[in-house]
């Protein structure tokens, strides 16, 4: 079983994680490293996309457009404030999902080749589906993962989960808990 070191933030909170039998060798001086597996991994990024997708971007990439670094630095993390589009429209929904592809590109290093999707569904009052599938790059593991996205247009919030479904389209269990915070509101809708 491959095994992977937490990401900046776990470590540096303290987010528990499994520890990986093979990770413990009696080479070992004492010191343990905590290591995670691919499924622990996933749902790190998970939380780490609601973070991303929960959070409001306060400085606009047109501000910054003299000074590309800043662009691509932590100042853009987040979402834009999507309160005066509107759900209803193709060309606004469309809007958003390059607004998520594009803020995930910046600041999740650990996926590439990102698409974000709206999923129309029949029946489906006061929430946006959206399926964010991408390639899990960590160390020498590529991986195509799907995440599914809830935005509820109610408390504007975002949940974010390990798709109920893996990246060729089969039914496979959900497993990531998911917290919420602020999201895009939802005008028009």
């Amino acid at each position: 079983m491959k095994a992977f070191m937490p990401g900046f933030f776990d470590r540096l909170l303290g987010t528990p994680v499994r520890q990986a039998g093979a990770a413990n060798s009696a080479g070992s001086a004492g010191a343990t490293m905590q290591r995670m597996s691919v499924e622990d991994l996933k749902d790190a990024v998970a939380r780490d996309l609601e973070a991303l997708l929960n959070t409001r971007a306060v400085i606009l990439d047109d501000v910054l457009a003299r000074y590309p670094e800043c662009r691509a630095s932590i100042v853009t993390y987040g979402m834009s404030d999507f309160a005066d589009l509107s759900l209803s429209s193709p060309s606004d929904r469309a809007h958003i999902c390059a607004c998520i592809e594009q803020a995930i590109a910046r600041h999740e290093p650990r996926l590439r080749e990102v698409k974000a999707l709206l999923e129309v569904r029949e029946g489906m009052v006061n929430r946006l589906n959206f399926s964010i599938t991408g390639l899990l790059v960590a160390s020498a593991v590529q991986e195509t993962v799907n995440f599914d996205a809830v935005l509820q247009p109610s408390t504007l919030q975002y949940s974010i989960s390990k798709a109920g479904r893996s990246a060729s389209g089969t039914a496979a269990a959900s497993t990531a808990p998911s917290a919420t915070a602020p999201a895009p509101t939802a005008a028009g809708a």
